[in-house]
């Protein structure tokens, strides 16, 4: 397999493209990965809370996750760990640090 697989082959089928679920609190960053994203043909979903990704996870099936570490309410480490009970969708850890 590819290292780096083409929205084809992520996807359930060639005809729908594969979804993403982009977690982060950060309003602009979401919004960067979501427009950077959907230029490649992904189908996007978006979420700004602990919670809510944990529920777009369970019922929209996505192919993949983009999950930030730091998020408010439940922690992007928690999401993982609830999602990974109940599904093996990949799931990328996003980690960020401002320099204060």
């Amino acid at each position: 397999t590819d290292l780096f697989p083409t929205t084809n082959d992520i996807g359930t089928s060639d005809s729908t493209p594969p979804r993403v679920l982009v977690v982060d609190d950060e309003a602009s960053l979401r919004a960067a990965l979501t427009y950077n994203l959907r230029l490649e043909n992904y189908a996007v979903e978006t979420a700004s809370a602990g919670e809510e990704a944990l529920h777009l996870a369970l019922t929209s099936e996505p192919d993949l996750v983009i999950l930030d570490v730091m998020l408010p309410g439940m922690d992007g480490i928690e999401v993982c760990r609830q999602i990974r009970l109940r599904s093996s969708v990949p799931i990328l850890m996003l980690t960020a640090r401002d320099a204060e």
